[in-house]
């Protein structure tokens, strides 16, 4: 079975309404991509051979290419960020220069998919300089900051969500527990994030640079 790279549509803006209480909880960047997540949160289709941090492997056949797309080489699988081949063994894109360590945030209402490797933070607000990827989808939010949280991600595939003091409007939230501003917490596979309690909801995929 090949390795496999995340594949990624061209970028869009694109959450979960409802939430759970919590208190505060303690301590724990590439080009942004989305695209429409439908109309509920969805199960993204894992890459053949490739293990998410804190999840096991799953099989299954590699996704197949889109139509009157070439299809990768064997052995080589397509980048997460620019959906070029990678051949297999490769630790970097040789088209965009990605590494395959990345986080995925799929949000159901309003739809929306983000994927960040290491680099610069992906942003998240209704500020259109400051969070290009998500203001024209927060537009309709007033419960959310114009700059509400940050989201970074290390080369070794770990991602960590930071408010800036004195905090955003309605909080972030990890699982539930409040994000305390200033402090950098960490996300991992499988957690939800989001930004007020009741308003905008992501799930969160990790994926490790192996």
């Amino acid at each position: 079975m090949s390795g496999g790279w995340w594949r990624e549509a061209d970028d869009s803006d694109s959450s979960i309404s409802s939430g759970s209480g919590g208190g505060p909880a303690g301590t724990g960047g590439g080009e942004e991509r989305a695209r429409p997540a439908g109309g509920e949160a969805r199960e993204r289709a894992r890459p053949a051979g490739w293990v998410p941090l804190n999840d096991p492997p799953e099989a299954g056949p590699p996704p197949a290419p889109a139509p009157g797309a070439e299809a990768p080489a064997e052995g080589a699988a397509s980048c997460w960020s620019c959906r070029e081949p990678v051949p297999a063994g490769e630790p970097l894109c040789p088209s965009c220069g990605s590494g395959r360590a990345h986080v995925v945030l799929v949000c159901a209402e309003p739809a929306l998919e983000l994927a960040r490797g290491p680099g610069r933070p992906l942003n998240l607000g209704r500020d259109p300089d400051w969070a290009p990827c998500t203001a024209a989808a927060f537009s309709g939010l007033p419960k959310l900051s114009r700059r509400h949280a940050t989201v970074t991600v290390e080369p070794d595939g770990g991602a960590w969500v930071e408010e800036a003091v004195p905090g955003s409007r309605n909080h972030t939230f990890v699982n539930g527990a409040q994000v305390v501003p200033g402090v950098r917490t960490p996300l991992r596979d499988g957690d939800e994030l989001r930004l007020g309690l009741r308003v905008v909801a992501f799930s969160v995929r990790l994926y490790g640079p192996r």
